[in-house]
């Protein structure tokens, strides 16, 4: 049986984000929980306006860049792996999902604005504190500290100045995947969640 902390997936994962919409802006959560429904009251979230729809279909409307991110509010929530599950979105509920991680829970997260600071660090929560980060250096050089270097054996470590924030953005979701037990692929896609509306934030004063 292979190690899951040096499996490697079969699709470059940033790439296939990128493929289905996500090359301008991503936030995902990966959180160790199970309940959609939990998940969608900790966020604070609208019960009534949940419907649902895999994310392929979803993925249509939040990458619709003739809408501005900052008008943009849906939020689409499914399982991932057992005893995990995925919270997708372009820019990310107010509440930044710090309480998914109450009750001594699991939370990753990756996320990226390209025009806005480009690819944030990896981040890894805990009972609602930061346990441990990769830093988004934009040489594109990983270093992964002592939590995450497990996950990160065979991963390239040094800089690209051409493709750094891509090949980190892999990296990271690689490290993502191998702690999750699950990469993304085309039947991630296509996994049956609920899409919700999330509140936005007046800008205007």
């Amino acid at each position: 049986m292979t190690d899951r902390r040096t499996a490697s997936p079969e699709h470059d994962q940033y790439g296939l984000l990128a493929a289905h919409g996500f090359d301008e802006a991503f936030f995902g959560l990966w959180v160790e929980r199970d309940d959609l429904d939990e998940l969608a009251g900790l966020l604070r979230l609208d019960p009534r306006s949940g419907r649902d729809v895999r994310l392929i279909e979803e993925a249509a409307t939040m990458t619709d860049w003739s809408v501005p991110l900052e008008e943009k509010d849906s939020l689409w929530i499914g399982p991932h792996s057992p005893g995990w599950s995925v919270v997708i979105s372009t820019s990310g509920p107010e509440t930044g999902g710090w309480c998914l991680s109450s009750g001594n829970r699991g939370m990753l997260m990756v996320d990226w604005h390209r025009e806005i600071d480009g690819l944030s660090d990896l981040a890894y929560y805990r009972d609602g504190n930061l346990v441990a980060e990769v830093p988004a250096l934009p040489s594109g050089e990983l270093l992964p500290g002592q939590l995450f270097e497990p996950y990160a054996q065979g991963l390239p470590r040094d800089g690209d100045p051409n493709e750094g924030d891509e090949r980190l953005a892999h990296a990271f979701l690689t490290i993502v995947g191998r702690m999750t037990g699950r990469f993304l692929d085309g039947d991630w896609f296509r996994t049956p969640g609920r899409a919700h509306r999330f509140p936005l934030v007046d800008t205007h004063g």
